[in-house]
């Protein structure tokens, strides 16, 4: 029971605090407040995702002839380049926009930082090998990296991390290249070999289009939805049959 009653108690101190930002964040900072977490349902939902594809796929056709290798190679540069120069903006943007938000929010910053240390579950970007600044910064984003040096530190601000905003944003971007080349390779071949040519000319237009990726990141979220709620408890024990 007094579990019950802690648990409530943080619960309503986690709203009180919230509260509390919010009713601080007046004027021009509930403005930013509102717009960083606008841009953070682009940036951390599908925005960023749905419009990288079409900007590569463009970038590449509008190269490509789909005859010479040389024009294949053009194609794979001008896609990479395409998608990298346009994760670098929004990764940096990102960075910005969080780091600077996240100062707007000093009580839920303190709240969620304490407790992430308490679980051990945080630490700062020294901390962090190459590796596992990689990984977080291409599956996660730059911002993502610099939020965990946040909350390892309990210190937000954008001045301080400026170095660690642009190493983070370079390792996203070399992650994606590194996929991109890969994807644009396999298109430039593809579309030179009589076997895959129109397989590869169909994959290349329609993924120049928005509404496809909208289409199939709807679908997945969608079946992940639907099969989360159909699936049986799986800790509820089976009734006895006999």
């Amino acid at each position: 029971m007094d579990d019950v009653v802690s648990e409530d108690e943080q619960r309503e101190s986690l709203w009180q605090t919230a509260k509390g930002d919010f009713a601080n964040a007046a004027g021009l900072r509930l403005l930013g407040v509102t717009l960083v977490l606008v841009w953070m349902a682009f940036q951390w939902g599908w925005g960023n995702d749905i419009l990288l594809p079409p900007i590569v796929a463009r970038a590449f056709e509008s190269v490509d002839d789909g005859e010479s290798w040389a024009s294949g190679l053009a194609a794979i540069g001008s896609g990479t380049g395409a998608g990298a120069l346009f994760w670098g903006v929004t990764q940096a943007i990102d960075g910005i926009v969080v780091l600077t938000g996240i100062s707007l929010l000093p009580g839920i910053t303190g709240r969620i930082s304490k407790f992430l240390n308490k679980k051990g579950w945080v630490k700062t970007y020294s901390e962090l090998s190459l590796s596992t600044r990689f990984l977080i910064a291409y599956a996660s984003g730059a911002s993502m990296l610099c939020l965990i040096d946040v909350f390892a530190t309990g210190r937000p601000g954008l001045r301080e991390r400026r170095r660690i905003l642009a190493e983070s944003v370079g390792l996203a971007v070399a992650g994606v290249a590194i996929v991109l080349a890969v994807i644009t390779t396999a298109a430039a071949i593809g579309s030179r070999v009589p076997a895959t040519e129109a397989t590869a000319e169909v994959i290349v237009r329609y993924a120049r289009n928005p509404l496809t990726w909208l289409v199939i990141y709807g679908s997945i979220f969608v079946l992940s939805t639907l099969n989360s709620k159909l699936r049986p408890d799986e800790a509820t024990p089976a009734e006895p049959t006999a």
